[in-house]
């Protein structure tokens, strides 16, 4: 939850001249939306007509870019299986009767397990593309706070009297070149 006095926005600061004299945000302008984008050749049929739907109101988000096209994809194949597979449940019912030298016995169906897995995984790509309130509440929270931030440089200029160890923050010990060292506990710590 955001706190404090809700922003302007830019079009109003810049009506009013940018009366604080703040700095202006730049704008993300990178972001390309998935309408327009042919689903994949390699998908099904079913699925296709799901691609449809999907894109057509995941784009308005503007959080699922181009290059997220085969999780969409894929989301879109899953959907597909999780709707026939719901169908045949439907017909089947979610439990059936076997008899066995012990005697007559209830079983979950084999299609009720299968459905409970394609949910999971229909929930877990739900949650990376957005489609549901609380995963894109939580993207669009970390793209505000992306553009907010400034970025961070992940190497050091190259300078001569500049190591490694120099680099480091103080009171922590230096790297080692050996990858297998990070799962050594350190000398000094006791347990």
């Amino acid at each position: 939850m955001v706190r404090g006095r809700t922003p302007n926005s830019p079009e109003l600061n810049e009506a009013r001249g940018n009366p604080g004299k703040r700095p202006k945000k730049e704008r993300v302008l990178d972001l390309s939306p998935i309408a327009g984008i042919d689903a994949p050749k390699h998908m099904r049929a079913n699925a296709r007509k799901y691609w449809a739907d999907v894109a057509g109101y995941i784009t308005d988000s503007r959080i699922v870019r181009v290059s997220d096209r085969n999780m969409l994809a894929r989301y879109c194949e899953t959907l597909a299986d999780y709707v026939k597979v719901t169908g045949s449940l439907g017909k089947q019912g979610h439990v059936y009767w076997t008899e066995s030298a012990h005697g007559k016995m209830q079983r979950i169906s084999p299609f009720f397990l299968v459905q409970e897995r394609l949910v999971k995984r229909l929930q877990d790509m739900e949650d990376r593309l957005g489609l549901n309130p609380a995963s894109r509440q939580q993207i669009l929270l970390r793209m505000a706070a992306n553009n907010a931030q400034p970025t961070l440089a992940l190497t050091q200029p190259n300078n001569d009297d500049t190591s490694a160890d120099a680099v480091a923050a103080p009171g922590t010990p230096p790297l080692s070149s050996d990858p297998l060292d990070f799962f050594a506990p350190a000398a000094d710590t006791r347990h």
